[in-house]
């Protein structure tokens, strides 16, 4: 009898696939769209990398296009422990390391492995998107905490307590998160990880943005719990090759066996191309002054981000991004649903938003804005646009 699996029924198109879909068909019609809805970088790798690789794909080798260890070379799990011990000071084995095909992948392969029907897992809210979708398709319940703009979206400790039961598997945390752009403190991060060893939980540690940072500092939460902190990266923001899909989870080597299995019957290796030219990459002498220079052009977009959407939205009510490339701003004070506000913006007024009720239940008239794809002079013509779009929409 043809059919289809029950589980297919949790799984949605991409949210900011369908934005993209619109600003595809206005695009057809020539229209110019100012694009603050991407969230991938606007800088490519270094042209030092890029020249190294393509002398090595002139050569006549398999080497670049053959299959690999389904746990990912192990030039580039080396250089990956080196690179968590340069930046994090953690003691990172190479076989506690597996590279996957994108950060997606190790977002799904990370809960194939732990996730059983009617497990609990506690998102924060607001936060990314993807992992509900997933959550659901293996069965998982999920669990809301409630975060607030007026504190910076801190996470309360004594609340997360509260959500935590017998029942709960896993606590997801997003730092720098996206959309919010809100980096954890040490002091948080400690409490998490020792409520997770207090009551037997695995921490996902979503750190897709951790090179991203603009004040502050990246908090490593592996450090405070090895055996329970899974964390999750990708290649897509630093060294930005998010079409070249490439990711890696290092945690308890317990996992990482499982996870590498999961990978396996998935994509069967990452791609060879991709983990050659991130190894390059991550041993480089480019690799610290790259960042230092991406870090440098995406805070200033932030600025003037910032300074755009306060002189020309002065009743939006945002934190100002400590990371990441995203300011998720409340637009309350204009409009009542930000889905509908998404779409009347880039057909109106071609300017590419994402909404925030696709990270959040709460902040249901908020927008992610992205400060990092267009120029700076679009950007703040974007924005310009935006608040145009919210004034006409409250007025009609």
């Amino acid at each position: 009898m043809r059919g289809f699996s029950d589980r297919m029924g949790a799984l949605r198109e991409s949210p900011t696939r369908r934005i993209d879909a619109i600003r595809e068909r206005l695009k057809r019609e020539n229209r110019d769209i100012i694009v603050l809805s991407a969230g991938q970088p606007s800088i490519p790798p270094p042209p030092e990398i890029r020249a190294m690789m393509a002398e090595e794909l002139a050569k006549e080798s398999m080497d670049l296009y053959a299959y690999t260890p389904s746990q990912g070379i192990i030039e580039l799990r080396e250089a990956v422990a080196e690179d968590l011990k340069r930046l994090g000071s953690l003691d990172v084995k190479p076989d506690d390391i597996v590279i996957t095909a994108g950060g997606q992948e190790a977002m799904f392969a990370t809960l194939m492995t732990i996730l059983n029907p009617g497990d609990e897992v506690i998102l924060m809210d607001p936060t990314y998107f993807g992992y509900k979708p997933i959550i659901e398709y293996f069965g998982g319940k999920i669990k809301r905490l409630r975060l607030s703009m007026d504190d910076g979206f801190r996470i309360n400790v004594e609340s997360l307590k509260e959500l935590v039961s017998d029942k709960t598997k896993a606590v997801i945390v997003v730092t720098p998160d996206n959309p919010t752009g809100s980096i954890i403190d040490e002091e948080t991060a400690k409490a998490i990880t020792d409520l997770a060893k207090d009551k037997d939980f695995w921490i996902i540690s979503d750190e897709a943005y951790r090179t991203l940072i603009y004040e502050g500092n990246h908090v490593y939460m592996y450090k405070y719990a090895p055996d329970n902190v899974i964390s999750l990266n990708t290649f897509s923001k630093d060294p930005g090759i998010p079409g070249w899909r490439l990711g890696f989870i290092y945690g308890p080597r317990e996992v990482i066996s499982r996870v590498k299995l999961a990978g396996e019957e998935m994509t069967y290796c990452p791609p060879s191309f991709a983990q050659r030219f991130v190894a390059v990459y991550l041993r480089s002498q480019v690799r610290l002054k790259h960042i230092r220079y991406v870090v440098e052009q995406y805070r200033a977009k932030r600025d003037a981000a910032v300074n755009a959407i306060k002189a020309s939205l002065p009743e939006a009510r945002f934190t100002v991004p400590k990371g990441s490339m995203f300011i998720f701003v409340d637009l309350a004070n204009y409009i009542d649903d930000g889905e509908k506000f998404a779409e009347y913006a880039m057909e109106k007024y071609s300017v590419a938003i994402v909404p925030g009720s696709y990270f959040s239940e709460q902040y249901r008239a908020a927008v992610r804005v992205s400060f990092v794809w267009e120029s700076t002079n679009r950007l703040v013509e974007g924005i310009r646009r935006l608040a145009e779009a919210a004034k006409a929409y409250r007025t009609r």
